[in-house]
């Protein structure tokens, strides 16, 4: 389906946002139609009270800067209040289950839950636990809302989705499992080049093979090959003490010459933080095909529009 034939409703049907396979392309397209429309409002300082007398939820299990301060910020912009929850000053450092957190949130009136750092399981059992809308602000299989803001990101700059192509390269983490479902989803092909050892979820790879073409590789070549946008992400900290995966890890750092392996217009983009000479030099990121700091920019804008169209 042709995102730019689509005609959004500015509705989706589900009370939280947990993964991507949960969406389908239309849904998808109605996330990114509002957070263009919510772009062009923070554009000219236009800013809807849509959160006023709300209060959201942010229980985060690791650290963030982008997911923090886009949220923070975002529900501020939309006359909302937030609390900072780190997980390690709550009881569910001691051992308190999240059904029990998910009951006294609701009961206190939060309006809705991110949720940062979790497993699938702890996600799903706080979502189901509270009447409350839950969103994914990242966990251990996937990043559903960066992937959706990075959707955003391609639309706004290539002006389609449909057809094009993403290489990514480096470890096949919680952004590629989601890059998968979300790139299949609106007809975008796929390639992820990473070590044997590094390999995105078979079943993640099995269900967007559904909907596109999904090629996992070791070869960086193939990956590049006809390639619209390049990604790339931050190795995994156990590289930091394992020589081996590391120094496997460095021969898909994004370089000027494995860029130019690319289509010529291609995008470049990291879903940061960013390690400079470890999977991108810094020429790429300071480079003209770089769109990181756009990307990085966007997710304010859809963290604003999912806690939209969820809290209600």
């Amino acid at each position: 389906m042709d995102i730019n034939k689509y005609v959004p409703r500015y509705k989706v049907a589900h009370k939280s946002l947990l993964c991507l396979a949960q969406l389908s392309s239309e849904e998808i397209f109605e996330y990114l139609y509002a957070a263009r429309a919510m772009k062009q409002k923070f554009r000219v300082r236009e800013n809807p009270p849509i959160l006023k007398n709300k209060t959201i939820a942010l229980l985060f299990d690791n650290v963030s800067m982008r997911t923090r301060l886009s949220f923070e910020l975002g529900i501020r912009q939309l006359s909302g209040d937030c609390i900072f929850l780190p997980k390690d000053k709550t009881p569910l450092a001691r051992g308190e289950n999240m059904r029990d957190t998910a009951a006294i949130f609701e009961r206190y009136g939060i309006a809705a839950a991110v949720l940062r750092g979790f497993s699938s399981e702890e996600l799903n059992e706080f979502s189901a636990s509270a009447n409350l809308p839950v969103l994914n602000g990242l966990s251990e299989n996937e990043h559903p809302l960066q992937v959706l803001s990075d959707l955003f990101t391609i639309w706004e700059t290539k002006g389609k989705l449909e057809n094009l192509k993403l290489a990514y390269l480096g470890s096949g983490n919680n952004v590629a499992n989601s890059l998968i479902l979300g790139c299949s989803k609106v007809n975008m092909d796929i390639a992820i080049a990473c070590p044997a050892d590094c390999s995105p979820e078979r079943r993640i790879v099995e269900r967007g093979m559904q909907f596109s073409n999904v090629t996992i590789t070791e070869d960086v070549d193939e990956a590049l090959r006809d390639a619209d946008i390049v990604y790339t992400d931050i190795f995994p900290p156990c590289a930091q003490s394992d020589a081996l995966l590391k120094a496997e890890l460095l021969r898909y750092q994004v370089t000027d010459a494995l860029l130019q392996k690319a289509k010529p217009d291609a995008l470049f983009m990291h879903c940061m933080p960013v390690c400079r000479g470890e999977e991108v030099a810094s020429e790429v990121m300071d480079g003209a095909q770089s769109v990181v700091y756009l990307q990085a920019e966007n997710r304010l804008h859809m963290n604003k529009v999912a806690l939209s169209m969820l809290v209600h």
